[in-house]
């Protein structure tokens, strides 16, 4: 192998386990990297962190740092923004197998503005923004996917807030 440039490490190799369903998304999106092969799952799976919660568990709290990407593995997380100042107490969404959340903070690096909670015994995949830059040197394509789909949720979230385009 010649002179590299980036020096990551050695590739990791993913967990003996199945990855999150990647079936169509709800609200009319489809779901993160759902166009991944099997043999693509795995090498992402490589790059995240497995993590299992108990019922009631907090898995994010408002305010926390961290800007990881959740992906639910199996089970369901509640997902709470805070209640602004003198606005009803929003209500919880429900996030279950395959879908994500963290989604902002992982892309701008915030504090969390939600927080999410096992809804039941519940297994996640934590995707920090430096697995990414080490799955963008080792599985660009996979990296870039995954960037693609953030973006095209957020901005079809965007459009719904906003009523259309």
């Amino acid at each position: 192998m010649g002179n590299d440039f980036f020096q990551y490490g050695p590739t990791p190799s993913a967990p003996p386990a199945s990855a999150p369903s990647r079936e169509p998304a709800p609200e009319g999106g489809r779901a993160i990297l759902a166009e991944l092969s099997d043999e693509d799952w795995e090498k992402f799976i490589g790059f995240a962190t497995r993590r299992r919660y108990p019922a009631g568990a907090l898995i994010l709290e408002v305010g926390q740092a961290g800007g990881a990407l959740g992906f639910v593995a199996s089970g369901a997380v509640e997902v709470a923004a805070a209640a602004m100042p003198g606005a009803a107490v929003p209500r919880p969404e429900l996030r279950e197998d395959g879908d994500v959340f963290g989604m902002l903070g992982f892309l701008d690096g915030a504090p969390a503005t939600v927080s999410v909670r096992a809804r039941g015994s519940t297994e996640v995949l934590l995707l920090t923004r430096e697995a990414l830059l080490q799955l963008a040197a080792w599985q660009p394509r996979i990296a870039v996917a995954l960037l693609r789909d953030l973006g095209a949720t957020v901005a079809m979230r965007l459009r719904r807030v906003q009523g259309g385009d």
